[in-house]
């Protein structure tokens, strides 16, 4: 390989590495159970993966998104990441990355596309979710935000 070719596979490198970093935070099950058909007795692992397949579909709207890892259940402080509660609450943690920078922008919000697509987005609830959710909604804002998202 010559000069040029050692360069511009160089260039094609760095632009691979060229990604923004994202990861959500959300009180909804978005457990990835890899359960995409219906059968009888696994209706709860589906309904998880139908609100996981709901949460890259509505990423998807702007975005390819690249993904390594499922989305990690933990519980913390509700306040210590950003919702309305000091309770130790169940969350779902998930990260993603864009191929292009500053996708999810919007009135200088690196974020702001993010609220606004996610706002409204119907998911299915009464699965592992320890906090009783007021709507079957994502809301991405005021007391009752069930979704957080943070550019890293």
């Amino acid at each position: 390989m010559g000069r040029k070719g050692l360069v511009l596979l160089g260039l094609f490198l760095w632009l691979l590495n060229i990604d923004m970093d994202y990861k959500l935070y959300t009180t909804v099950d978005i457990t990835n159970t890899g359960q995409y058909r219906p059968e009888p007795g696994k209706e709860h692992l589906r309904w998880k993966e139908q609100n996981f397949q709901t949460v890259l579909q509505t990423l998807g709207i702007r975005a390819n998104i690249i993904f390594v890892g499922k989305p990690i259940v933990s519980e913390v402080k509700g306040s210590l990441i950003g919702f309305n509660t000091d309770e130790i609450i169940r969350v779902w943690r998930f990260d993603f990355s864009t191929e292009r920078d500053s996708l999810f922008e919007h009135n200088n919000n690196p974020i702001g596309y993010l609220l606004e697509d996610f706002d409204g987005i119907p998911f299915i609830s009464g699965l592992d979710e320890s906090m009783k959710q007021n709507y079957d909604v994502f809301v991405t804002d005021g007391l009752a935000c069930n979704i957080i998202f943070i550019k890293k």
